[in-house]
């Protein structure tokens, strides 16, 4: 594999605030990096778009945060090791845009041929399906009823959260359910 030399960002680009991320390496695992779509290239899964101002940036500069639909087949993950409290997890979204730095689930992206600075943060897949999921896996013969902890890996409530409502719908169906659950976040929207 190529060795990848990085370059310091020119001084007009300046760090997007709330970011974590202030470098976008390729992929470690990738022989080829891609960074741009063929124009409409994916577009049928983008889901949601929205823009955020730089800080002390040009006027008009903006980071671009996209979300994707996600075409997951399940919902509710086996967690399978001794060193965590719970049993099972339910990750709403892929990537997560608040871009905290010490985040552990960076590198959750690079299977995705994805980078894990920035990608990991303007690149969110959402699992849209997740409550219809949730139901079918919930119904079946073979589930106990353990309780789900929600997002062990991204956080469910999320900027993308208020207009999708996908944690939202999850949370319902259990409720109704009367499903245990536990969430992790670190966002207002829980409110």
């Amino acid at each position: 594999m190529e060795r990848h030399q990085f370059t310091p960002a020119p001084e007009s680009r300046r760090p997007a605030h709330a970011r974590g991320a202030q470098i976008d390496p390729p992929n470690r695992w990738e022989r080829i990096a891609l960074t741009v779509l063929p124009e409409g290239g994916g577009a049928d899964d983008l889901i949601h778009e929205h823009r955020e101002w730089i800080d002390g940036g040009a006027p008009g500069e903006r980071v671009v945060t996209q979300v994707f639909r996600d075409h997951a087949r399940t919902i509710i993950n086996p967690v399978d090791s001794p060193d965590l409290p719970m049993a099972w997890t339910i990750n709403p979204y892929r990537g997560c845009e608040h871009g905290c730095v010490y985040c552990y689930a960076r590198p959750t992206h690079e299977t995705f041929g994805l980078s894990c600075g920035l990608d990991f943060e303007a690149k969110v897949f959402a699992k849209v399906g997740a409550p219809g999921l949730l139901r079918r896996e919930l119904a079946h013969r073979k589930w106990s009823g353990e309780p789900i902890s929600m997002s062990g890996v991204t956080d469910p409530y999320q900027p993308a959260e208020r207009a999708l409502r996908i944690t939202r719908g999850c949370l319902e169906l259990m409720a109704e359910c009367g499903q245990p659950v536990s969430i992790v976040t670190k966002s207002a929207l829980v409110l």
